[in-house]
């Protein structure tokens, strides 16, 4: 017989026998017998493993009978006594409550059991044995303490039964406000080991109108998570005919023994499932299957499988050999068996593929991880592309590309514009000076003007008229110097540089760029050619109109009579030449004036700029901390989140000289209120420079460069990965190897409490092996029974290496043995050590703790634990 340990069967715990004493609506033969060949192969037909053959209050020789036909048919067969406790519920029906017997249990040990049982028919009270049909079907019921006594006082049955009560329908155990009965309900919650349901889970058939349909998922959870007595809930077909077998049922994790079902009791979440369909993994192709090696083959649960064993005999071995054959790299002191060519993979699909992925873990490994950063970085790399965080920081980089090509620019513009003002060219003379002596050399003209035939009046107009003349004069040349430039830079503008040459394009992407490069070209072009010709036409009409204005002057009578005068007078005209001279300097000064002005207040409003751009820094590193989280699914509070730290300022800023404190004073500053020290760059004149360095280069390193950096940061439970002790780092480790993957391939793991330093802990790794498990096939060696027991292992695997005292089967070096945690099984005669002890006896004797760990976990619903 294949054993691969506990594995999910269908089990239906509530069928009526065919000799069931009511409603017995099973096919008879011609006799009137029940057909029992049709009802074994229905039972076979709907793929039912254990089933739990129901009569009332007696079970009659048939119905043993029947137990041992379907027992050696393969079929598991619990008798399953189905009795009326003497309690009224809210709807005025007496409780039904199940008792399901040990499936090895001698037939006679029942028997007698059913001669002891008193039932109360209402004057009196007769054996179970003894009841008529009548009597079972209208009166017969027995008090639920008087029961129990029966049940645990007699030594011969020896506790080998469960008892339960039904969650819905007619005789379940409900209570109503009354306290009275809510102190029944409690007590038969206390001594029930199970429940068992039978009610609608298909809305498609229903006829009931009130039914809410597929309550049994709403009790589960009841029982599960919210009743103060946690209990199994078993979903049951109830059946009196053919027709209903297989309609309901469980999927039972567990040998097909009373050992198995058992298990029920202590971990009623992992080992009972009531989908329709059965429970499992959905790639074949992710299950290791089995092991063959040296002319044994080791089954393996698609769950969890622990591989325990003694120092040195081989459990280890076995792990490092499978990610040995599967292409991992293992270290040097790792051992594996010596002979790899016979040692043989299997996988779920009957593949024999060893090129195929496992995430291996090796001794200590996690430990080792959680201390190497770089390990550890590539590690939360790897989870955020499985989470596909990835983009969230792709967004951050371009975000942040952009905004440093966009800085860029602007500096570009503010080199250029510093540039330009550098390559003003100064006028000699200083603006007051010049305007000075244009002052007196008017006074000395308006002097000789006065002695001369022109009167006051006249020589007041002249001279306004001169001075509007010369404003005149300045300001045409400035509209003509404007036309000229205009008209020089639309071809500068178009001047088209050459694609880049990094790459070769196709033909056809080369034509379409060069279709787009064209309608772009020729579309800009058009504009550009419109607004210019607007900007000359202005232009024409301002030097038209200045030209108009001199000539106006020039032709006035008054103004000519003076020009005239100061001609014929060889010192007025000597002033006007120097009047016109200092006037052409005083025009050029504050030309240059205008242009420098123009040039810083262009300065400015690039600086101003360059600031705001470099502060969106913030708002994109906000962005990444509010849209960047990778949480773990199962509520343990464990996450990855990014946090922004300064980069080395002092590195950064080595060119800056480190005489005094000014270097220091700004890196303060920088790490102190940073968006001050964003404000103050350009300003900042305190700083001396080493080499060719320069306060345009350090203004220039500034805004190029992002100051602050992201880091992953790793939080559980309120603890900082980084303030953790070594044993809870690497635990975290184990868990983001495995929860935050998406990857459902193999898990090897070798000793993993290793690298763990504290019971807490181990109680954690056990909770999260067992939710882990449900998703993916784990194959762990371990000396800690926490994981063993409490993690409920479908498949204990069990080594040893032959030596005197523990002696294989044909002297084999290394031999296994596996099978579940309730697998009782074993020869106490045999010589050898693997197959003299079953299970429990090996974890018992091989790991320290083990038979305390068993206690601890048949304890742990206990109603007085």
């Amino acid at each position: 017989m294949i054993q691969r340990g506990s594995e999910f069967r269908k089990w239906d715990l509530h069928i009526h026998s065919p000799y069931t004493v009511l409603n017995n609506q099973f096919d008879k033969l011609s006799d009137g017998s029940p057909d029992v060949e049709k009802f074994i192969q229905k039972i076979r037909d709907e793929g039912i493993s254990a089933v739990g053959l129901t009569n009332y209050f007696n079970f009659n020789d048939d119905d043993f009978k029947l137990k041992e036909r379907l027992n050696k048919e393969g079929i598991a067969t619990f008798l399953n006594l189905e009795i009326r406790l003497s309690y009224i519920n809210k709807s005025d029906q007496l409780f039904d409550y199940h008792i399901i017997f040990d499936n090895k249990l001698p037939d006679i040990i029942i028997k007698n059991l059913l001669g002891q049982l008193k039932a109360n028919i209402g004057s009196t009270n007769k054996s179970f044995n003894t009841l008529t049909n009548s009597e079972i079907e209208n009166v017969a019921n027995i008090d639920l303490s008087q029961l129990l006594k029966v049940l645990n006082n007699d030594k011969e049955l020896n506790g080998r039964f469960l008892t339960g009560f039904l969650s819905r329908g007619h005789g379940s155990a409900t209570s109503d406000s009354d306290p009275k009965n809510g102190a029944v309900y409690e007590n038969i919650c206390v001594n029930s080991d199970f429940l068992i349901h039978s009610s609608c889970d298909n809305p498609a058939i229903c006829k009931d109108k009130k039914c809410k349909h597929n309550n049994i998922l709403v009790d589960r959870k009841f029982w599960l998570d919210k009743s103060p007595y946690v209990r199994p809930l078993l979903q049951s077909s109830d059946s009196h005919s053919l027709e209903q077998i297989g309609s309901k049922y469980s999927w039972v994790k567990a040998d097909l023994t009373f050992d198995g079902l058992e298990q029920i009791k202590y971990e009623p979440e992992y080992r009972i499932s009531v989908e329709k369909e059965k429970p499992t993994l959905k790639k074949d192709e992710l299950v290791i299957d089995k092991i063959l090696y040296n002319g044994q083959d080791i089954y393996l649960s698609e769950n969890l499988n622990t591989i325990i064993g003694g120092r040195s005999t081989g459990k280890s071995t076995l792990l490092n050999s499978i990610a040995k054959k599967l292409g991992r790299e293992l270290n040097g002191d790792s051992y594996y068996f010596e002979n790899m060519d016979d040692f043989q993979i299997i996988w779920k699909d009957q593949q024999e593929d060893n090129s195929r992925q496992i995430e291996y873990i090796p001794q200590e490994y996690m430990f080792a991880l959680a201390r190497d950063n770089k390990k550890l970085k590539d590690l939360v790399g790897s989870i955020i592309q499985s989470k596909e965080m990835n983009s969230e920081l792709k967004k951050y980089e371009q975000n942040c590309t952009t905004l440093h090509l966009e800085i860029r620019g602007l500096l570009d513009s503010y080199k250029e514009n510093q540039k330009n003002i550098h390559e003003l060219i100064k006028p000699e003379a200083e603006k007051q000076a010049t305007q000075n002596r244009i002052k007196t050399y008017e006074t000395k003209k308006k002097e000789l003007l006065n002695a001369s035939e022109i009167t006051e009046q006249e020589r007041d107009l002249f001279e306004n008229k001169n001075k509007e003349l010369q404003l005149l004069k300045t300001q045409k040349e400035i509209h003509e110097s404007d036309l000229r430039y205009v008209s020089s830079i639309l071809p500068i503008i178009f001047e088209i540089k050459s694609l880049p040459t990094t790459t070769t394009p196709s033909q056809d992407l080369r034509v379409k760029i060069g279709q787009i490069t064209a309608r772009l070209h020729d579309s800009v072009k058009a504009q550009l050619d419109h607004e210019i010709r607007i900007i000359k036409l202005e232009k024409e009409s301002l030097i038209k109109a200045s030209e108009n204005k001199i000539a106006d002057i020039e032709n006035d009578d008054i103004y000519k009579k003076c020009v005239e005068a100061m001609k014929n007078n060889s010192e007025i005209a000597r002033l006007n030449s120097l009047i016109k001279n200092e006037v052409d300097i005083l025009a050029k000064i504050e030309a240059f004036e205008k242009q420098r002005d123009e040039f810083d207040k262009v300065t400015e409003e690039i600086q101003k700029e360059i600031i705001s751009k470099y502060k969106e820094y913030s708002n994109i590193r906000t962005e990444l901390l509010n849209n960047f989280k990778i949480e773990d699914d199962n509520g343990d509070n464990l996450k990855i989140s990014v946090k922004f730290s300064l980069i080395d300022l002092e590195s950064e800023f080595d060119y800056i000289n480190a005489r005094g404190r000014s270097k220091q004073d700004f890196i303060e500053k920088m790490i102190d209120s940073f968006d001050e020290v964003v404000d103050s760059v350009f300003y900042e004149d305190s700083l001396a420079f080493n080499g060719n360095r320069d306060r345009f280069s350090h203004i220039e390193h500034f805004f190029t460069t992002n100051f602050y950096e992201y880091s992953f940061e790793i939080e559980y439970q309120g603890d900082k990965f980084e303030q953790m002790s070594p044993g809870k780092k690497a635990f975290i480790v184990l868990k983001l190897i495995l929860e935050f993957s998406d990857s459902k391939i193999p898990v090897l793991i070798d000793q993993p409490e290793d690298s763990l330093d504290n019971r807490a802990i181990y109680s954690e790794l056990t909770k999260y092996i067992k939710k882990t498990k449900k998703n993916r096939q784990i194959i762990i060696v371990t000396h800690n029974p926490n994981i063993v027991v409490s993690g409920d292992a479908e498949n204990i695997i069990v080594a040893n290496q032959q030596s005197d005292n523990s002696p294989n089967q044909n002297g084999k070096k290394f031999d296994y043995v596996n099978g579940a945690l309730e697998n009782r099984n074993n020869d106490s005669t045999s010589e050898f050590i693997l197959q003299k002890y079953n299970i429990r006896e090996h974890v018992c004797d091989i790991l320290e703790g083990g038979e305390d760990a068993f206690i601890k976990r048949e304890n742990k619903y206990s109603i007085n634990g």
